[in-house]
Order: C-alpha cells, then sequence, then structure tokens
C-alpha cells in the first residue's frame, strides 16, 4: 500500500497530538495557577491561548484532511482494484475475501467512527459532543485496520493526561460554582445598556485585577455560564460585575433584575437602582452562581512601575478594577510612610506592590489620542505595562506604537491585549 499508509498513518499521530494539545489551552485553572504562581508566563505565551486553541485546531483540521484523504483516494481504491496476488498479504488485516466496495470500509467500526466524529466535530464545542468526540476517537483509534498489539495503539498514549487533567477542571469547576451562591447587594441599571452588580465576596474568594468570573444565572438559563470582568478592587468588601447587554442571555438578565429596581433619585447614578441594604421590603431577586476566578493579561499590571490603560467601551472593565486597586496600594503606602499602619500588621495583610503611575485612556478609539498617551507615559529607562481592553481594530495599531516607542526612546512599552 506504500505511501499511502505513510501519508494516512503520519496525519493521524499529528492528529493525536494535536487532539491531546488543544485540551490544555482550554484547563482555565491550570493556566491560572501557572500564570499566577510560577514564572513561565516569560517563555509561555498564556495571553495568547484562545489563538494558540485556533491555530491547534487549524491543525486538527488539516491532519484530518490528509488522513481521510489518503484513505479514500489511495489506501482503499489500491484495496478495491489489487489482484489476488497483491492481496494475499493483506488477508491477515482485511479478512479472507477482497472488500468489495467503500460500504464495507465504512460499516466496520473505523468508519462509522471516523464518520460520526467528523459531522460532530463541527458543534464539538458542546460539552456533550465534545465528550462523543473523544470517546469515539478513543474507539477509531482502538480499532486499527494494520495495528493489532496493543502497544502500537497509540492514541491512549497521548490523551491520558491531557483528559485526566481536563475532567479534573470539570469536576473542579462543577464543585466551586455549587458552593459560591452570592448575595446580591445592589442593582444598578445605566445608560448605554449596561447592567451593574454587586455582591457579597464568597468565603475564602480571592482575586487579583484584571481577573474575570463566571456566571450563571437559573432565572435566564440553568446550563448557560458567561465570562465577566470583576469590576471591584481586591480590597473591597464586596464583588462587583459590569454587564454589557450585547446577546440574547445579557438581554435576559438584564430584564430580570430590571423588575426588582426602581427609578433612580436625584442623588443616585443610572436609570435604575435596587439597593437591598436600603429597602425594607426586599424583592424575591434571581439566584447567581460564579465560578472562579481566572487568568487575564491584565492581572500582570504589578509587575510595572507605570501603567497605561486603554479601554473601549465596555472593556474598560477589568482596567476599572486595576485603576482602584492602584488608588488602594498609593493610599497604603503613604499610609505605611506616615506610620499610620505598619506593612504585614493584622488587619493589613495585603502587601505593596510596585505601580506608582497610572495612565487611564477610556473610551478613545482614534491612535492619535493612544499615542498621546503613550508619550505622557515615557519615563527614562522605565518598563510601562500598556493593557488593552476593547474592539479589536485597535490592536494592531497600539502594539505597532508601544513597539516603535520602545525602539526610539530608552522607556520600554510591554504590549498586552486582553481577551475580549
Amino acid at each position: 500500500m506504500g505511501y499511502c499508509v505513510t501519508t494516512a498513518k503520519g496525519a493521524a499521530e499529528t492528529l493525536k497530538f494535536n487532539m491531546a494539545l488543544i485540551l490544555l489551552p482550554v484547563c482555565r485553572n491550570t493556566i491560572t495557577w501557572l500564570r499566577s504562581k510560577t514564572k513561565l508566563g516569560m517563555a509561555v505565551p498564556f495571553d495568547d491561548n484562545i489563538n494558540f486553541h485556533k491555530v491547534i485546531a487549524l491543525g486538527i483540521a488539516i491532519g484530518v484532511g490528509l488522513h481521510a484523504g489518503a484513505h479514500l483516494t489511495c489506501d482503499f481504491p489500491r484495496l478495491l482494484h489489487a489482484t489476488d496476488d497483491e492481496y494475499e498479504p493483506m488477508k491477515q488485516f482485511f479478512g479472507e475475501h477482497r472488500p468489495d466496495d467503500y460500504w464495507w470500509f465504512v460499516k466496520g467500526t473505523e468508519g462509522w467512527t471516523g464518520v460520526v466524529m467528523l459531522d460532530s466535530m463541527p458543534s464539538g464545542i458542546h460539552i456533550t459532543l465534545f465528550v462523543v468526540v473523544y470517546a469515539l476517537f478513543i474507539i477509531h483509534g482502538y480499532y486499527l485496520y494494520l495495528s493489532k498489539k496493543w502497544y502500537k495503539k497509540t492514541t491512549w498514549m497521548y490523551l491520558a493526561v491531557p483528559v485526566l487533567l481536563y475532567a479534573c477542571e470539570r469536576l473542579i469547576r462543577a464543585f466551586r460554582s455549587g458552593y459560591k451562591s452570592v448575595r446580591i447587594l445592589k442593582v444598578a441599571v445605566y445608560p448605554g445598556n449596561v447592567l451593574s452588580l454587586h455582591m457579597s465576596k464568597p468565603q475564602g474568594f480571592r482575586y487579583t485585577s484584571g481577573q474575570y468570573v463566571f456566571v450563571n444565572c437559573s432565572a435566564v438559563s440553568t446550563f448557560e455560564w458567561h465570562p465577566f470582568s470583576i469590576t471591584s478592587a481586591p480590597g473591597d468588601d464586596y464583588l462587583s460585575i459590569h454587564i454589557r447587554t450585547l446577546g440574547d442571555w445579557t438581554s435576559q438578565l438584564k430584564a430580570v433584575f430590571s423588575k426588582v429596581c426602581q427609578p433612580a433619585s436625584i442623588n443616585q447614578s443610572g436609570l435604575l437602582r435596587a439597593d437591598m441594604a436600603q429597602r425594607d421590603n426586599q424583592p424575591r431577586l434571581p439566584r447567581l452562581l460564579i465560578d472562579g476566578p481566572y487568568g487575564a493579561p491584565a492581572q500582570d499590571y504589578k509587575n510595572y512601575d507605570v501603567l497605561l490603560l486603554v479601554g473601549l467601551g465596555i472593556g474598560a472593565t477589568p482596567l476599572i478594577s486595576i485603576v482602584k486597586d492602584v488608588l488602594n496600594n498609593i493610599k497604603q503606602k503613604k499610609e505605611i510612610e506616615e506610620g499610620i499602619v505598619e506593612s504585614g500588621m493584622k488587619g493589613n495583610t495585603r502587601k505593596p506592590f510596585a505601580t506608582k503611575r497610572a495612565y487611564f485612556l477610556l473610551g478613545h478609539s482614534r491612535a492619535g489620542l493612544v499615542q498621546s498617551g503613550l508619550e505622557l507615559s515615557i519615563i527614562p529607562d522605565q518598563r510601562v505595562g500598556v493593557f488593552y481592553c476593547g474592539a479589536p481594530g485597535l490592536t494592531g495599531e497600539l502594539r505597532r506604537l508601544a513597539q516603535d516607542f520602545s525602539r526610539k526612546t530608552s522607556t520600554k512599552f510591554d504590549f498586552h491585549k486582553e481577551n475580549f
């Protein structure tokens, strides 16, 4: 069967490797731990985990095309048209009687598992189909035409560790979300279809500005979870998120909470508000579950003395938390210097960090204004962290400007793009 088999087998091996590798970028707990607790972020591009996931998916598509193409256009036709003498060495693999047509291959376990996988893969993002695809992939890799010894069937070797890691991730998520039901403290609806939710902090919930949580509201959908950046600072006694209504789920969430709100008074911001602490007859509120926190590029802001934060529209939400934390940090350092409090004393467990200055550009979409922000943040022989969250249109221009200013000045600008 010559090069047909080598092409199909080679593509299959790359496919096994990529099917194992594609699980790693979606292991959010693992990535958050590696980002926060290790120095691997200097070498591993954790900020690009979604793009990395897409590249691996493209590799899988190419592997599937080569593997299936080699079988359908080369291997199988050669078997179907082989002479008796040519087929003789193949009897031990395909039986005494030569296959009559393509249906012989399709109806076998190797065939129907491959067909079902191909049909399921475009929709494999759903967890049920995801499990089906990997189960079929393992079965397909076990019932091989030419390899009968178990140690030559390598699919399980590739998948064992990544699948186990991903299964643990799912178990951790299910366990944690069930115990992180939060109490709604305040609800506000602002112009621009923005919903603000202030919640109680679950016991033991610790996070860094720039991180995000997944939110579930059973009143909208029992099984849907959606990610939102945390807008409160770690030092706040509450947890807050701001949600812009852009789709069906967020629109329904806003509608559900709007029912318990009243028009804002003259001294209050927003269009509608509901402050649970100030209401005697508290309405029945929808139940929220949260899962997290998870790491994001913006959480690395503590590594820089100077920050340039650029947020467009609702993309400003993770940056608001950073600004709050920087202000709290500056205040804490000032109190330590004046002897009001001592670093590390009881009641002041947060250790001050290096950031001394932050520039915040909010709502601007023109690169010229961003360039002005870069010029403003130039400090000789310093590293400036540039954090951008917003529409992708400005990403390339902002990255280019950061690189240009790094070359032309003694200030080094490190660009970070939030996956938004």
